[in-house]
């Protein structure tokens, strides 16, 4: 990753959805990596960061691109809210999206115009002066449009080197999952459909603010029955579970030093920090 970096001037980054880099710090160095590493934080990111409502719009935009491409289960490239550039991978190992590699936070030359459009979008949106923004811009890497497919295949073999670590180590993903995390992220296969589509349902919403009633009413079933039906083949109470799934998501996000209590609660779907 360094290596590319200093060879394209690109950033980056691996977002972690499953706790994956968390538990390998023990067993696999390899997969070791820097906060810096695990997010977005090229020097537009960070001045975009620093302004009012800024890390939360970067963490959300976020957000909407992993869900693409954890469906869509393949890579995907396009710009953020204001304009930079970004290639999209993800790490799929054992048939798992462990996390997704971002690669980018340039302006790809004739683009240009596109950037400062959407950065005067947004500030318009925000109530923000476009030209701080706009000068931070002058100083972004830029690249050629038809070194695209180079730096894709660049970003792929990342994730190829990624997956040969997992082979290589002899990683098991659920075990990983069980044992840091303590609730699996994603269903085993012998759970009745309810069980599983709650558990995914979860897992693709955890950053807003539901209950178990409306997982019941997205099933189109009772509450009472889903929770005994989860209880019955987990041994977890489905409450707990949910639970336990914002508290593990606002952990990880707590090892960002730019994410604050606040922050993290909103971002973790708790009604408020307080509780």
């Amino acid at each position: 990753m360094r290596a590319l970096e200093n060879a394209t001037g690109m950033h980056m980054s691996f977002d972690d959805l499953t706790g994956f880099c968390v538990g390998f710090h023990e067993d696999v160095k390899q997969m070791q990596l820097d906060w810096r590493h695990q997010l977005h934080c090229s020097e537009f990111c960070e001045f975009a960061k620093n302004q009012p409502h800024g890390e939360l719009d970067c963490v959300l935009n976020k957000l909407v691109v992993n869900r693409i491409v954890v469906h869509q289960r393949k890579g995907l490239e396009g710009h953020c809210r204001l304009g930079l550039f970004d290639l999209v991978e993800p790490l799929i190992y054992a048939n798992r999206v462990l996390g997704i590699f971002y690669y980018g936070s340039v302006v790809v030359r004739g683009r240009e115009q596109l950037a400062r459009d959407k950065i005067h979008a947004y500030c318009q949106r925000r109530g923000l002066a476009p030209e701080p923004f706009l000068s931070t811009l002058e100083h972004v890497p830029v690249i050629e449009e038809a070194s695209i497919p180079q730096h894709r295949a660049a970003l792929r073999t990342t994730v190829r080197l990624a997956h040969f670590l997992c082979e290589s180590n002899g990683v098991q993903p659920d075990a990983y999952r069980n044992r840091e995390l303590r609730y699996p992220y994603q269903d085993p296969e012998h759970l009745p459909y309810v069980v599983k589509a709650a558990v995914q349902y979860i897992s693709a919403h955890q950053d807003e603010p539901f209950i178990v009633k409306d997982i019941a009413n997205h099933l189109q079933c009772h509450p009472d029955f889903l929770s005994r039906c989860f209880k019955q083949h987990t041994g977890v109470n489905l409450s707990n579970y949910l639970k336990q799934v914002r508290v593990d998501h606002a952990k990880r996000l707590l090892e960002n030093p730019k994410i604050d209590i606040s922050m993290a609660a909103e971002l973790a779907g708790f009604s408020d920090r307080v509780h």
